[in-house]
């Protein structure tokens, strides 16, 4: 989908447009609503159809079904709460806060666009796992920018999928336009010594260790153990640095089609002197 919650004022259009971007046209979209809201299927036509509301616990029911995240929720019950407001002043109290969230959500984009490097505790958010790196970089590749494509991909439930790209947003380093996600401008750099080398690094090796159980032939897995003299210890580290350059050299000008992985290991089984 090209649109979010927020490009709405009305829930009814919201819900409506959502249920026509679905698969098939919708089709079997109202009945997934009546059975997660648990009501006759009539009366979900008659709210997106006629005069009727849902309720603030049907719409609470409905951002788990959408897969809202947190801010989307909230701004989805507030569109609701302003339909079966009954007094103008009600009416313009919700109003303002409706409009309250747009500028703000307007204020953060913009402060974003200068932003050079995200904090060290987001720093650590992001690699507390891998798939935050993963949504991340998947979004150069167009096919990949919408929930829908990052939950089938990395097989994510759209809730995660919606979780980790909202923390991708306040960070800077993802942008969002009417449900469409691309990579934002902020910079992220791990230095060696930082405290989340481990844990990234971890992320990663398990990962591999998982690939192995559906290993594809264009896929490359290779352990060795070997023995050899001190003076080449440096020789063989040149040749691995190199191989890094050179795939770096490669993929620079590459079009972003496809997502990989690669990981590169060489170190002293031995860590002691006999």
């Amino acid at each position: 989908m090209n649109f979010t919650v927020f490009d709405f004022k009305d829930y009814k259009k919201y819900l409506l447009q959502w249920i026509e971007n679905r698969p098939s046209g919708g089709r079997g979209e109202r009945s997934r609503f009546a059975n997660a809201l648990q009501c006759q299927l009539g009366y979900i036509s008659q709210v997106l159809n006629g005069p009727a509301h849902f309720s603030f616990e049907q719409a609470e029911s409905l951002n788990a079904l959408l897969n809202h995240d947190d801010e989307e929720s909230e701004f989805f019950i507030l569109l609701v709460h302003l339909e079966r407001a009954g007094t103008p002043p009600l009416q313009s109290r919700i109003q303002k806060k409706i409009q309250k969230i747009l500028e703000s959500r307007q204020n953060l984009k913009n402060r974003l666009k200068f932003e050079k490097a995200i904090k060290r505790e987001d720093q650590m958010i992001y690699y507390s796992a891998w798939y935050f790196a993963a949504v991340h970089i998947a979004l150069a590749i167009p096919t990949l920018r919408t929930r829908g494509a990052l939950s089938k991909a990395f097989l994510l439930p759209q809730s995660k999928v919606s979780e980790v790209l909202g923390f991708l947003i306040k960070c800077g380093l993802v942008q969002e336009k009417h449900g469409e996600y691309t990579i934002g401008n902020a910079r992220l750099h791990l230095e060696k010594d930082s405290p989340m080398i481990l844990k990234h690094h971890t992320n990663w090796r398990i990962k591999s260790i998982q690939s192995l159980e559906s290993e594809t032939q264009d896929e490359l897995h290779y352990s060795s153990v070997v023995s050899f003299g001190n003076s080449d210890v440096p020789k063989v580290r040149e040749i691995l640095v190199k191989a890094i350059e050179d795939i770096r050299s490669t993929i620079k000008p590459s079009p972003d089609e496809v997502l990989y992985c690669y990981t590169l290991d060489f170190f002293h089984l031995i860590k002691e002197s006999f």
